[in-house]
């Protein structure tokens, strides 16, 4: 639960530390003009990716409620932030940790929207269970007592006018 709850936490952080990562990385280990080029298209594109994808799984009831991704969402939340650390490094693997990271995205955005249509989807078929059973009729109903429980409960009349004393 402790790593859920990290990558949770690091998730909103992340979507403003890795773009700029690029940025250090570039000034640390240095590299062409076409790269800081490079780096100046894909930290915009890196930002928006990476707020999207934390809005998606922040959309998810679930997730909100416990606090903590799921264990898919962070082991595949960390594969992706560390090929972006790994693409900020500026390396002889640069370009591996370009496809990993595009490759990565992708594969998170499919898995975090298909995770949210089917919590939206179990939230809805409850939610529908629920308002048919309380609108079918009083004796199709499951009622939270037995019959028995309910005879042996007192039953009180109580009238709002002195005029009809009838039951």
């Amino acid at each position: 639960m402790f790593v859920r709850r990290a990558v949770y936490y690091w998730q909103l952080a992340a979507v403003l530390l890795l773009p700029l990562w690029l940025f250090v990385g570039w000034g640390i280990w240095g590299g062409s003009a076409w790269s800081f080029l490079g780096v100046v298209i894909a930290a915009p594109v890196l930002f928006v990716a990476l707020l999207i994808i934390t809005l998606l799984l922040y959309a998810r009831a679930d997730v909100r409620d416990a606090n903590a991704v799921s264990w898919t969402d962070a082991a595949l939340l960390s594969l992706w932030h560390v090929s972006i650390i790994g693409f900020g490094c500026f390396g002889a693997t640069t370009s591996l940790f370009a496809v990993l990271t595009v490759v990565l995205g992708l594969v998170m955005f499919w898995v975090s929207l298909w995770e949210l249509v089917r919590s939206v989807t179990s939230k809805a078929k409850q939610t529908l269970k629920e308002f048919e059973e309380m609108a079918s009729p009083p004796h199709e109903r499951e009622s939270r007592f037995s019959r028995r429980q309910f005879e042996k409960r007192d039953v009180f009349v109580v009238y709002e006018s002195g005029h009809d004393k009838s039951a």
